[in-house]
């Protein structure tokens, strides 16, 4: 990430998610290639770190919306099916592919379009809210 002020966020929650268990965050090489061809490649390599058996969220405008407290309750219920991982995807600064969007399901953190070092830091706030909404503490004010 670019923005120091931006990773100093993301590593903070990332640390406090990991209160609750395994949270990691993966990053593949950035492609300097013209969008075209960067959305590809950067897309296969977004799509070979997804492993079968993973629940892969491809975080997209135009994707479902939820709330906290529906996120939180999406998180229960992956875990009662014990499904392996949960994945969040963040494209690059082009886009992505159409062939990485059918992977998983698609996720709005906004209808708006957002920076995606700026999406990191809310999936990662929304994801550490949702885990403290599961555990009954004061941190989400419904």
């Amino acid at each position: 990430m670019r923005s120091a002020p931006l990773r100093e966020v993301c590593e903070d929650y990332l640390a406090r998610l990991k209160r609750y268990g395994p949270a990691e965050v993966r990053e593949v090489k950035a492609s300097d290639a013209e969008p075209a061809q960067a959305i590809k490649q950067e897309s296969e390599r977004l799509l070979d770190a997804i492993e079968p058996g993973d629940q892969a969220y491809v975080l997209d405008e135009r994707g479902t919306q939820q709330t906290s407290v529906e996120l939180s309750q999406t998180l229960k219920n992956h875990e009662m099916r014990a499904v392996k991982r949960l994945v969040f995807v963040l494209g690059g600064a082009y886009g992505m592919d159409p062939a990485l969007k059918t992977r998983g399901k698609l996720l709005a953190l906004s209808k708006l379009t957002l920076p995606h070092e700026l999406c990191r830091a809310l999936i990662l706030e929304q994801l550490y809210r949702a885990r403290t909404i599961q555990h009954g503490e004061p941190y989400h004010h419904a």
